[in-house]
């Protein structure tokens, strides 16, 4: 991965300095809930105890709005922040909360806040809604305890609320729109430029977008980085069709398998240290002393590792292709494949059938 970002940004020389990825000082906790409002009331309770800053994420803005809101009733100085407000609101509420001593103690947003927000003192990031992914999650999580002081992570969850993120993750480009879009370029040799295309298919933008990205991986146009958009010549369109489908079909896969392997995480009976660091391929030994599951005592429960794989080591599989073993527990490896995402198989059956080569072997 490192040496394709360094190909694709055509970087000379540069200094590659690799960093794991744990952040000790942040407590890992999930609390799991069957009611809406408990998990809600428990936000509250958990916001309020909290001295210093916090951030609590959720899904929407109107629930962005109304948990600020609930807040505010609760005497807690917050403001809500979503990609909806007038950009003069957004400003005002980020500035009041990033200032020391500003107006703003929490703030509830969406995902619209955080790039460029690097507050040092957050105690607290709790997402009211569970994220899309392990990487997402860790991602907003990470900007609590940025001063190296202890922090908390915590997810309110119910398994109800993968619904949500599943259908997000099934969101496939219709072959007939590919096709159509497909059929209308060809038309155009020299090439058109995309904002025409907007005009003739009357499509919104981002679907257009993600279909041209598609098309153009499969071979059947190019996007130029001025935006004309030029047929192939000589790609064997109907081809290049099936295979745009098939890259929308493993894209859709491998989005679900991000949801699957959050839900991993939030109901792991495990260190949950030790679970997010092997997501991303970084082995560690738990206990962490410092999880809900190693507070409770049951964190020291290690993986079953006969030693047949490393966690970070590029493996084949004949049918979902090559992948880097994330995880290594109970009998079972988790492997992210390139092409489908995130799999789970048994060690067992995987070397009794040798599904599993290492990729300079495969």
């Amino acid at each position: 991965m490192r040496e394709e970002i360094v190909q694709r940004l055509e970087l000379r020389d540069p200094e590659i300095i690799v960093k794991g990825f744990d952040r000790p000082n942040i407590w890992l906790g999930v609390r799991t809930f069957r009611e809406e409002d408990d998990k809600e009331q428990a936000l509250l309770e958990n916001v309020a105890a909290t001295d210093g800053a916090a951030i609590v994420y959720v899904a929407t803005q109107k629930r962005a709005e109304r948990i600020a809101a609930d807040l505010v009733a609760h005497g807690v100085h917050a403001a809500a922040y979503h990609g909806g407000m007038r950009r003069r609101e957004r400003e005002a509420a980020q500035e009041g909360f990033m200032a020391d001593g500003g107006d703003v103690d929490v703030m509830v947003a969406t995902i619209a806040f955080g790039m460029g927000v690097d507050k040092p003192d957050v105690r607290l990031v709790a997402h009211l809604d569970v994220s899309g992914s392990l990487d997402e999650y860790f991602q907003e999580m990470g900007r609590a305890g940025r001063d190296g002081e202890p922090a908390r992570a915590l997810l309110l969850y119910r398994p109800q609320d993968l619904g949500r993120r599943r259908f997000m993750a099934s969101g496939r480009i219709d072959p007939a729109l590919l096709e159509r879009v497909a059929r209308v370029v060809g038309t155009a040799p020299e090439g058109v430029d995309a904002a025409e295309l907007l005009d003739v298919l009357e499509l919104p933008r981002s679907r257009l977008a993600t279909a041209l990205h598609r098309l153009d991986d499969a071979g059947v146009l190019h996007v130029g980085d001025d935006g004309l958009v030029v047929p192939v010549a000589g790609a064997d369109v109907d081809a290049g069709l099936r295979a745009a489908g098939d890259l929308e079909s493993d894209r859709e896969a491998f989005e679900r398998s991000r949801v699957e392997m959050m839900r991993g995480y939030a109901e792991h009976d495990g260190c949950r240290r030790a679970y997010l660091l092997g997501y991303f391929g970084e082995a560690f030994t738990p206990p962490c002393g410092n999880c809900d599951v190693c507070d409770a005592g049951r964190g020291a429960v290690a993986a079953a590792d006969d030693g047949a794989f490393e966690v970070g080591e590029r493996v084949a599989h004949p049918d979902f292709g090559e992948g880097t073993v994330q995880r290594l527990q109970d009998g079972m490896v988790t492997v992210v494949f390139d092409r489908v995402g995130y799999r789970t198989l048994s060690t067992e059956i995987v070397l009794q059938r040798g599904l599993l080569v290492p990729e300079e072997d495969g």
